[in-house]
């Protein structure tokens, strides 16, 4: 950044003020002056840099004009990046080599960093299955340390085509499904990308009637510093005695095609929730009706791996639709999370993987108190849906009024009820069966990039 000051001599603390009035009126959403003159006026600032500046007021209005050093690149960028995102991206417009510095890798993974460090926020999708027309994606207000009792959604995010299912969120990127087809969502940019679809699967080819599960998870390769798509497609028979699958990857980057991986794979009928770790994704599957795997992705490798989810001794072997599970974080391991007996018994069974190559795991069981149950029996069908801030997310299956979600606290073994406010009435009038909603929650960060495909 260069600074036009007509004087003879400089004055380093006079530049440093300069600098701050630029940055308080960048953050307060004003435009960034890149060029200063100082003129005459400056003479009415206040009476306690008068003294200091008179000599150098007197120069200026006499001097040739002077060039001022650049700011050290590192000092702008940490400057820029705390800024809000909305004036990063207008400040694009400022010259070529600021669009050139903000569309960079390095500076693009800055913001996120530095972004990352701000509170979190949930999102909620709706769609009505009979008008995917009247989609709605809201997001709530930033969450502190400490879950409150209500949360406000209060922004609408939703844009043209927004409608679908399966929210994944990473990266401050939203991924969801739309006709078979991954759409991904940048809610800082307001860009959205419609993947192309699977043209070459042989299942999708062979079956009618779109009898297959077709899901998209989202992950990022640290290695290349690439955000990839995993495509996982399966057709089975009613008993789940035949099971067929196909595994996909897509790199979002320009030029990119759906790339078959991993065609020796055991068949496996994913369940849809993901987490991600250090670049490796984890989910929950099924090799037939009885029996649950924990499956592994390294998005550098593309590599998968499976384990075999143990059962407690005296449970009773229970089918895929009637066991209630998912993966979680537990301090920087994997863990499942098994709420098959809350209901029932108020306990719930945590997995803690504690060898992957060895398979071994470490079983706990938490009890609730019977005060604490309340909230389950409000509602049939709770799901979980991850962990945030350390907690796991339990939200209801059906929207109901007033909506809510449980926030579970493994280390104190308590649960708190949060209430959700700012959905529309009209959501509430229609019947469970003719809506689709979900629930998901973003890591607190904000991505500048656009994406090209």
């Amino acid at each position: 950044m260069v600074l036009q000051l007509k004087r003879k001599k400089f004055d380093a603390s006079l530049v440093w003020f300069c600098c701050r009035i630029v940055c308080v009126l960048d953050a307060m959403g004003l435009s960034f002056l890149l060029a200063l003159k100082v003129q005459p006026r400056m003479t009415r600032m206040r009476r306690r840099r008068r003294r200091h500046h008179r000599e150098i007021l007197v120069d200026v209005e006499n001097s040739k004009t002077w060039v001022a050093p650049e700011i050290p690149l590192d000092l702008l960028i940490e400057i820029l990046t705390r800024l809000p995102a909305k004036s990063v991206l207008r400040f694009k417009c400022v010259s070529k080599f600021w669009s050139s510095l903000f569309s960079s890798r390095y500076f693009r993974n800055r913001f996120l960093m530095v972004s990352s460090q701000r509170h979190s926020r949930l999102y909620m999708s709706f769609m009505d299955l009979y008008n995917d027309s009247k989609s709605m994606l809201l997001s709530s207000a930033p969450i502190s340390s400490t879950f409150p009792s209500s949360l406000v959604f209060d922004q609408d995010l939703t844009i043209r085509k927004m409608g679908g299912f399966i929210l994944r969120v990473l990266r401050g990127f939203i991924c969801f499904t739309v006709d078979s087809k991954p759409h991904i969502y940048n809610p800082t940019t307001r860009q959205l990308v419609i993947l192309p679809a699977m043209e070459d699967s042989v299942i999708i080819a062979e079956e009618e009637e779109d009898n297959y599960e077709i899901f998209f998870f989202m992950g990022h390769d640290p290695v290349k510093d690439q955000l990839k798509l995993l495509c996982t497609i399966t057709t089975m028979s009613n008993d789940m005695g035949k099971i067929e699958s196909e595994l996909w990857v897509f790199v979002l980057e320009a030029g990119s095609s759906w790339k078959r991986v991993a065609k020796e794979f055991p068949p496996h009928l994913p369940h849809p929730f993901e987490l991600n770790m250090n670049g490796v994704l984890y989910y929950l599957a099924w090799t037939d009706m009885h029996t649950c795997v924990l499956v592994s992705f390294d998005f550098r490798s593309e590599e998968f791996n499976m384990i075999q989810v143990p059962r407690k001794a005296g449970d009773k072997i229970l089918p895929r639709l009637k066991k209630w599970m998912t993966q979680i974080d537990y301090g920087g391991k994997v863990a499942v999370f098994d709420l098959t007996y809350l209901r029932v018994r108020g306990t719930v069974d945590l997995w803690v993987v504690q060898d992957w190559r060895k398979k071994e795991w470490l079983r706990k069981t938490l009890v609730l108190q019977p005060s604490q149950l309340h909230p389950i029996f409000d509602n049939h069908r709770l799901i979980a849906k991850g962990t945030l801030k350390g907690k796991v997310i339990l939200v209801p299956r059906y929207l109901v009024s007033p909506f809510y979600f449980l926030c579970y606290d493994l280390q104190l073994n308590d649960l708190k009820k949060v209430e959700i406010k700012g959905i529309p009435d009209r959501w509430f009038s229609k019947h469970n069966m003719d809506i689709y909603c979900d629930i998901e929650f973003m890591n607190p960060s904000e991505s500048i990039e656009y994406l090209e495909t």
